[in-house]
């Protein structure tokens, strides 16, 4: 599933999505412990009435989305890309993020004024890691090879999308491993000191490569469909066994540190670098994204039969989400709707390893339509503004329930559920992903339905109805 709101992806490409809930029914005689309408939600003096029932059904699931758009840019917004395998999560398993990308010559017709001394990857830092970092001296190793397929700029690729690429040993364009600490520290190059990057050496192979082609009367160079021909892209790939994080590199900027690209040094010329680099203007680009949830909890999850489980899983996407029903939403009285507050809760626990895996700041809902075709819910209109952003809000913040500190987020939907009442639909369906400017990174254990063993850390609705 693709969601197209850029507000909603902030500096990525990535759009989560995905929704947890409960839901209300009258005439219902399960579920009694679950109370759909809280006083305690209603600021002193406010003018409401409330329509009351300790009545709530709340089905609660998890399932995997891995149907997500990676090749999307937005104007003023920077892009991102993922790369790094996190190996060692037991509860949620195996993930691994790679980068596709193309570059440009300096320019049209461009010609190496002599061999280059040498030539690193450049991929600026964007000083964001996912995972265990933990130990700062930790590393993983990353291989860059030729791509053999087509890309263009103008195709959609998902984060499956699987473009073949050149594993012999030609074919292998650079490789480094490297520790987190390195990654984020600066370095001097040049006399000057450079903001924090990735660097990796290019193979003497690939920089008399792009020399030779370079000196032809008609070369590749020339133009830019005869250079993609020449160089379809290049694919950054991790260790994809072992790994304990995934750092997070800015492709596009204004200048070589800035900006993922080919630096191609001389020691002794006036011109000390050629950059060969991304641009969004000409240049294609996604991530390729892979989850492994075989033998943990999160699989069990997504692979269960039961009617609603007791815990919900969320992840940014592409990834697990929360997924919720309301399947007697219509039965709610048809009254004018202040407030319909989704209420989840993070479920703490020895062992969730929550201190190295962290959750994210924010979780975001889209709707699931009877043909299971997901949308955007009536709450975050207009797309054009970031206002319902801040009115449905689903921030994290931490409460207290009793004796227990937790994380919790609230999602405020009125308009949805105003909307599924009016319409008479036999349920409610939304789900939930974390929303965050960083695909793939992010995962919440959440409290699921009435088989919870707390009640007061089970999904809820709030609904508050406005006088009449």
């Amino acid at each position: 599933m693709s969601k197209k709101d850029p507000l909603k992806q902030k500096s990525s490409c990535f759009l989560p999505a995905l929704f947890a809930a409960g839901f209300l029914l009258f005439g219902l005689n399960s579920c009694k412990e679950d109370t759909i309408l809280n006083a305690d939600i209603i600021p002193a003096g406010d003018t409401v009435s409330l329509s009351t029932t300790d009545s709530i059904t709340i089905l609660t699931k998890t399932v995997f989305d891995d149907s997500f758009i990676t090749s999307q840019s937005v104007t003023g917004i920077p892009l991102y890309h993922p790369i790094g395998t996190v190996a060692t999560d037991p509860y949620f398993g195996k993930s691994h993020a790679a980068s596709y990308f193309q570059v440009i010559p300096p320019t049209l017709g461009f010609t190496f004024p002599k061999t280059p001394d040498s030539a690193f990857i450049i991929l600026p830092y964007s000083g964001f890691t996912w995972g265990d970092t933990t130990d700062p001296n930790a590393t993983q190793t990353f291989t860059v090879y030729e791509v053999t397929d087509s890309l263009s700029r103008d195709s959609v690729y998902y984060n499956f999308t699987n473009k073949a690429v050149d594993r012999s040993a030609a074919g292998v364009i650079g490789s480094v491993t490297v520790s987190l600490k390195a990654v984020k520290d600066s370095m001097e190059r040049n006399g000057k000191l450079r903001p924090p990057h990735l660097r990796i050496p290019v193979s003497a192979a690939f920089i008399t490569k792009m020399k030779t082609e370079s000196d032809k009367s008609e070369s590749a160079l020339d133009t830019y469909p005869a250079f993609f021909r020449f160089l379809k892209g290049l694919y950054v790939e991790p260790d994809t066994n072992n790994g304990r994080y995934m750092s997070y590199f800015r492709l596009d900027g204004n200048d070589e540190y800035s900006r993922a690209n080919i630096l191609f040094y001389y020691t002794e010329d006036s011109v000390k670098t050629q950059s060969f680099y991304y641009t969004s203007t000409y240049n294609a680009h996604y991530t390729r994204f892979r989850r492994n949830f075989s033998g943990t909890p999160t699989g069990a999850l997504i692979a269960s039969t039961i009617v609603s489980d007791s815990v919900i899983i969320i992840q940014n996407e592409p990834g697990a989400v929360g997924d919720l029903k309301f399947p007697f939403i219509k039965n709610l009285p048809k009254q004018p709707i202040n407030k319909a507050e989704l209420i989840i809760t993070e479920y703490s626990f020895a062992g969730d390893n929550k201190d190295k895996f962290t959750s994210p700041a924010r979780i975001f809902p889209i709707g699931i339509d009877a043909e299971g075709k997901s949308y955007t819910i009536l709450d975050r209109f207009p797309l054009s503004s970031a206002s319902p952003l801040v009115f449905m809000d689903g921030t994290r913040r931490t409460m207290q329930l009793g004796p227990i500190t937790v994380n919790q987020y609230i999602l405020n939907i009125p308009r949805e559920v105003q909307r599924a009442i009016v319409e008479q639909r036999d349920t409610l369906h939304l789900r939930i992903s974390g929303a965050s400017t960083y695909p793939g990174a992010y995962r919440l254990i959440g409290a699921g339905g009435k088989s919870f063993s707390n009640p007061s850390m089970r999904v809820k609705l709030n609904i508050v109805y406005s006088k009449i």
